[in-house]
């Protein structure tokens, strides 16, 4: 009896350590992706603690972010980024800038750069008026 306690225990052990290296291996998948990093958890807390993010800080946009993240952290209109984009999809504005650039088969860097630049103008025309 004592002996299939035995091997239940290293089952289990072995078991939990194929576990935890497929937890890290997506974890790390995640960060390649720029789905998660401690960039965005520092994000998270400026967001919940100040106003809107000033043009400088265009940079902090990642393709995980969706439009109505984005629109809230630089006070942006809601359909701004919509007709200046011209986006169509019926998803906006909760959709992913990954899963926008998925839907227009297009490249997420492109896609990352275009809401940098339509947010730039925005914010950079509002802060001087």
């Amino acid at each position: 009896m004592k002996s299939y306690i035995k091997y239940a225990i290293i089952f289990l052990a072995i078991l939990l350590l194929v576990l935890c290296f497929f937890l890290v291996r997506e974890y790390a998948a995640l960060r390649r992706a720029q789905i998660i990093s401690a960039r965005e958890l520092q994000l998270s807390a400026l967001f919940k603690a100040h106003g809107p993010l000033p043009a400088s800080d265009i940079t902090v946009i990642r393709p995980w972010m969706t439009f109505d993240y984005i629109n809230k952290l630089f006070n942006i209109p809601p359909d701004y980024l919509k007709n200046t984009l011209s986006i169509g999809d019926p998803s906006y504005p909760q959709l992913s800038l990954y899963g926008y650039a998925n839907h227009q088969h297009v490249n997420v860097t492109i896609v990352v750069s275009d809401v940098e630049s339509s947010t730039r103008a925005y914010v950079t025309a509002t802060s001087t008026n």
